[in-house]
């Protein structure tokens, strides 16, 4: 015999009566409600029934509810050892379950810019073969050979801490080609590198987080902290000519800060 549905409620949250199994199931019956009362000759527990509750206060828009629904085969396992008894509908409400919060991943585009950066000791950045930034002082017409950084801005991910309006996402490339700084780790300790892509749009933190650092604000300068490798911040050497490379030694020897100077070209 197939199990019916779930009974019919009144506004009032009462049962309205079956015909076919008469008051057995009704609140307001002399019996009572009493599902899974081993006297029963047909129980609710034994027809896989769906029993609501339902309580509305005054006019307020707010209820509350309770809904237990019974598995019909799991019930029936049960039932056939013994009655269904309070214990069993306490290790229901007992059982753990696992809730996983999703972080939003993916950093979202806003906009492009164009920088001329040097370090706090004036020096450029320069492109050298085959594919390595170098700091050094460049005047004259040497100036030919300084690098523009094309800044790409994200808006910082949901459920992140780093909304601060001094820290941005950013994604630094080479303007006129498709080489991006990337921090990546060696297998001792974490590198800056030039990468061919294109990025432009909207990254992926779990794939290409390693394009990202946060930009942040210090008065007039700016320094870059690696998203994939927190507390690794883009640094020169106090020396002219050297690898622009990253650290975790603020402070110390070597430098982590810069102007920007937006390029009109």
């Amino acid at each position: 015999e197939k199990p019916p549905g779930p009974l019919p409620i009144y506004p009032g949250g009462k049962f309205l009566p079956d015909p076919k199994y008469g008051d057995q199931l009704n609140p307001d019956s002399d019996q009572g409600l009493n599902p899974c009362s081993p006297s029963q000759s047909r129980s609710a527990c034994d027809l896989g029934i769906q029993l609501q509750f339902t309580e509305q206060t005054s006019r307020k828009v707010f209820r509350r509810s309770v809904v237990l629904v019974v598995a019909t085969e799991k019930m029936k396992k049960a039932l056939k050892a013994r009655p269904f008894t309070d214990d069993d509908l306490r290790g229901i409400f007992d059982t753990s379950h696992n809730v996983t919060h999703t972080v939003d991943s993916i950093y979202r585009y806003f906009r492009s810019i164009s920088y001329e950066i040097r370090d706090t000791d004036q020096k450029c950045f320069k492109l050298e073969a085959p594919a390595q930034l170098v700091a050094m002082h460049l005047q004259g017409p040497n100036i030919i050979h300084q690098v523009k950084l094309n800044m790409a801005l994200y808006r910082p991910k949901s459920g992140t801490s780093n909304q601060s309006s001094m820290r941005f996402p950013v994604a630094l490339g080479i303007k006129g080609r498709s080489l991006y700084l990337s921090c990546v780790h060696n297998g001792q300790q974490p590198v800056l590198q030039l990468e061919e892509a294109d990025i432009l749009k909207d990254v992926d933190g779990a794939e290409l987080e390693r394009f990202i650092f946060y930009k942040v604000e210090n008065e007039s300068t700016a320094q870059f902290e690696s998203a994939a490798h927190r507390g690794w911040y883009i640094c020169t050497s106090p020396q002219n000519n050297q690898p622009v490379s990253v650290t975790n030694r603020l402070g110390e020897v070597f430098i982590t800060n810069y102007f920007l100077t937006q390029s009109k070209h």
